[in-house]
């Protein structure tokens, strides 16, 4: 075959990922799912994504988590949409959004499909070739299209038209073999001939015998409450302009059940317009339906239980709380009634604050973040008043409080509060009792930047890169120490840290202690 031969797009051996999420637990979970399928290569934010995109030729499918800081997921997804080069790359959203509505957002960006969190490593790499697949399928189509207007223009001959349909026919059939359920498709819209990788009527349970894989069979078993719709849509897309088409929509099994499908196809079209070529692929989504409708039974309970946290459990604390703090201020008590008020007071704080951090636990998780009263505020003189009252209740250690630079910024003074608590907290209950705990604020130009360090147990190396998820403790003998705490305070840090824009981190190592460090931007 000559040099002039149009390039025949086979499968990729190993497509490849790109991955852009700033959690290295999640990364690390991709890429466990992924590993023995893929080459996955790793973004921390969807800026240095973008600035890959302009120099390395794009991946084979994109895994986009929702929320990040800088570009959301569904920034990218949209500015990837926008752009030529890019608006057809298969894209993956990674989210906690369970909503319908929040779905409906994601694909509205421009997502191809999504994955729930937590998702399972085997519906991730599922997902993942569906659309690598796709893909494949959308480029060979493309170059088909190719071929044909070179023949038109005389630079490529019949015989070489001929091999290169043969040896598409060929790559297009080990692809679907290859493929898991998927029902992989092509139709001529000129002389209504339609083939499929799997007959449509066994894919759905159907004695095959006297059974036509036709359109009309198709139509007959859609959904009633679909039928309509997509017919039009897909006649619509196909008379009309458009590349791309994708339904979602129910198909009768042959035990009178109903499968949900995701049904997408590329349409490949002439000089004028006209489409000569459809190329699709049909997936079975019966069971992320199910999960979907799962999250929102799950959603409403959590909906349900934070109400009932939030409100029938709170009244009766700040009832103990105010009767406590009425006790403490009689002048007539007995010292063995001061330590009981003070023990019903302090435990009832402590209540408290384990509320707060499940109501900011489950406001995060369910992607509604972190709400924030921004306001002009001076760290140094924040974490001094912090550092007073902690200093109160720790009378018998040391806190070391360094302050340099200007402190002034646009922050909500009670979550940086929340974060200062909860560190040098944290610093004092993991640290041996003789030593002190360092706290440094340091102004730097567009930023400030906050410093505690213990010494003590260093974090182990193996949970360092988990430390800011929830439920994470960093040894064995600190867990023992935690005993009164729910492990989501670093989570919570790490949250409200993200809401004002800025990052947190942690260096822990024996000879050196263990160092949190927080830099937050002065303004939004």
């Amino acid at each position: 075959m000559s040099d002039s031969t149009p390039p025949i797009v086979a499968p990729a051996s190993i497509p490849l990922v790109w991955v852009v999420d700033d959690s290295p637990t999640e990364v690390e979970a991709i890429r466990r799912a992924l590993a023995s399928a893929c080459q996955v290569d790793v973004f921390s934010n969807g800026e240095a994504m973008l600035e890959a995109l302009n120099h390395q030729s794009p991946p084979e499918v994109l895994v986009l988590d929702w929320q990040m800081p800088g570009m959301s997921g569904l920034e990218v997804c949209r500015y990837l949409r926008g752009n030529t080069s890019t608006q057809m790359l298969p894209v993956l959203i990674i989210t906690g959004f369970a909503r319908p509505e929040d779905v409906e957002e994601g694909l509205l960006a421009g997502a191809n499909d999504y994955v729930l969190k937590p998702f399972r490593a085997a519906e991730l790499l599922a997902r993942v070739h569906a659309l690598s697949r796709w893909e494949v399928l959308r480029k060979r189509a493309l170059a088909d299209e190719r071929a044909r207007r070179m023949l038109a223009e005389g630079s490529l001959s019949e015989v070489q038209m001929a091999e290169a349909r043969a040896r598409r026919s060929e790559q297009r059939y080990e692809l679907a073999a290859r493929a898991t359920r998927d029902v992989i498709w092509e139709w001529n819209p000129s002389t209504g001939e339609m083939e499929r990788s799997i007959s449509l009527p066994a894919y759905l349970g159907y004695a095959e015998a006297g059974l036509e894989d036709t359109s009309d069979w198709w139509r007959a078993h859609l959904h009633p409450e679909d039928r309509e719709r997509v017919v039009s849509s897909i006649r619509e897309a196909v008379a009309g302009t458009v590349q791309d088409w994708q339904e979602e929509y129910r198909l009768r099994r042959a035990d009178n059940t109903w499968v949900h499908v995701v049904d997408r196809c590329h349409i490949v079209r002439d000089a004028e317009g006209h489409a000569t070529q459809v190329v699709g692929a049909l997936q079975d989504v019966t069971e992320r339906k199910r999960l979907e409708a799962e999250a929102r039974q799950r959603t409403e309970f959590e909906r349900q239980l934070l109400g009932i946290v939030s409100h029938d459990l709170r009244n009766p604390l700040n009832a103990i709380m105010l009767a406590a703090t009425a006790i403490l201020r009689s002048e007539e008590l007995e010292e063995r009634q001061r330590r009981n008020a003070i023990r019903a007071l302090t435990a009832a704080e402590r209540a408290t604050r384990m509320i707060r951090d499940l109501l900011d636990f489950t406001q995060a998780r369910q992607g509604g973040g972190i709400p924030l009263n921004r306001q002009s505020m001076n760290l140094h003189d924040l974490l001094q008043t912090v550092v007073d009252e902690l200093q109160v209740t720790h009378s018998d250690r040391t806190i070391q409080v360094e302050q340099t630079g200007e402190g002034q910024g646009q922050w909500d003074p009670d979550r940086l509060a929340q974060v200062i608590a909860n560190l040098v907290g944290n610093a004092l209950q993991y640290s041996t009792s003789h030593t002190p705990v360092r706290v440094t604020t340091r102004g730097e130009v567009d930023a400030v930047v906050l410093e505690i360090h213990n010494t003590g147990d260093p974090i182990a190396p193996e949970v360092l890169p988990r430390i800011f998820e929830p439920m994470e403790r960093g040894t064995t003998q600190q867990a023992g120490r935690a005993g009164r705490s729910i492990g989501l305070g670093l989570f919570i840090v790490r949250h409200i840290v993200l809401a004002h824009g800025g990052r947190v981190s942690v260096r822990s190592v024996a000879d050196e202690g263990t160092t949190f460090t927080v830099l937050l931007p002065r303004q939004p």
